[in-house]
């Protein structure tokens, strides 16, 4: 029995089209399946870099708030120093100076410091003394005169403009001294300085 065109087209559709179709429908199947986890990966990936993104901004912006908190401490500890120096400095040596100036403290203090520090230095070092050259000629003799007889150890004075008040002490030629003038000055300053800031500049309790 001959096959009509609608038996052939049946057998078409039965053992070609038909399997086609599943076959393609399956590709389509597998490659949406496939999609939906590329995007689901792509999704997660995201999610995992704006979670990241996040944590490093916030990171950072802990430590700009840090950064700017020490910046800000930093500063103001810089212009409570200044301004203390700005304001304990002067009166410091305007107290100093003329304690200084004074012929009876002057000869005093250099008496006990010179015997101090020839007990330190050995007698056989030869000691000088620096003096304000601006005072050379209301001190030279008078403080030869007051020190000639007291002094049994080498004593070289010296004038210099190097200094306006006070005295520096040292080992001649060792280019050295101690400083009587404004290290003097220094020394009240640093220790003056702290407690001027805490009464002026009081730091809240945290």
């Amino acid at each position: 029995m001959a096959k009509t065109l609608g038996d052939i087209t049946g057998e078409l559709t039965e053992k070609v089209l038909e399997p086609a179709k599943v076959a393609a429908d399956l590709l389509r199947k597998d490659a949406r399946a496939e999609a939906d986890k590329i995007v689901a990966a792509a999704q997660m990936d995201a999610q995992k870099i704006r979670e990241q993104t996040k944590r490093e901004i916030e990171n950072l912006k802990k430590q700009m708030d840090v950064d700017l908190e020490t910046a800000s401490r930093n500063f103001l500890i810089m212009v409570e120093e200044r301004l203390a120096k700005v304001v304990v400095d002067p009166v410091i040596e305007a107290a100093v100076k003329p304690i200084l100036d004074d012929r009876q403290f002057l000869e005093k203090m250099i008496l006990e410091i010179l015997a101090g520090y020839i007990q330190h230095i050995g007698k056989e070092h030869h000691i000088e003394i620096l003096l304000p050259a601006a005072k050379k000629s209301e001190l030279e003799a008078w403080f030869i005169e007051k020190f000639r007889h007291k002094m049994s150890h080498s004593l070289a004075v010296r004038f210099t403009d190097k200094i306006s008040f006070g005295f520096k002490i040292g080992v001649a030629g060792s280019g050295s001294h101690v400083n009587f003038s404004e290290g003097l000055v220094q020394v009240f300053s640093e220790f003056c300085s702290p407690r001027f800031r805490k009464y002026f500049f009081p730091r809240k309790e945290s």
